[in-house]
């Protein structure tokens, strides 16, 4: 059954590192970044992040988050694919749930959406996500 989430989350960790060869191309970097969802999603996240920055500080980003915690009261593990843009001053990134990567009580879930974020360690999400089962 579907349903509509939203909610917040902070920042809980950031480890950014330049990839390295082909010296004198646009700045790329990997990053982990650790966050705490709450609200619809009751969750710790890690998300692997490839980002490339623009001379102008803009950038664009791909990877995936990986999600442990409780949607509307059912417990398990799903990854989001994640591809977003960062205009100087707010990153948007869409969403998107990976098929077949969801564990235990989020078995089968899929869905979508998108999360904002200025400046600073906290932003807010809104996703319509089904869980086979769910209410």
């Amino acid at each position: 059954m579907a349903e509509h989430v939203e909610g917040g989350f902070e920042v809980s960790s950031w480890d950014e590192k330049p990839a390295e060869g082909l010296e004198g191309t646009a700045k790329v970097t990997t990053a982990r970044i650790g966050q705490r969802f709450t609200g619809g999603i009751e969750a710790e996240t890690i998300a692997d992040m490839v980002m490339t920055y623009r001379p102008d500080g803009t950038a664009e980003f791909v990877g995936h988050h990986r999600v442990l915690g409780q949607v509307g009261g059912h417990s398990g593990s799903f990854v989001l694919r994640a591809n977003g843009t960062y205009d100087g001053a707010e990153a948007r990134t869409y969403f998107e749930v990976i098929p077949g990567s969801g564990t235990g009580e989020l078995g089968g879930i899929t869905g979508s959406g998108s999360a904002a974020a200025g400046h600073g360690s906290k932003g807010t999400y809104s996703l319509d996500l089904a869980i086979p089962g769910g209410r």
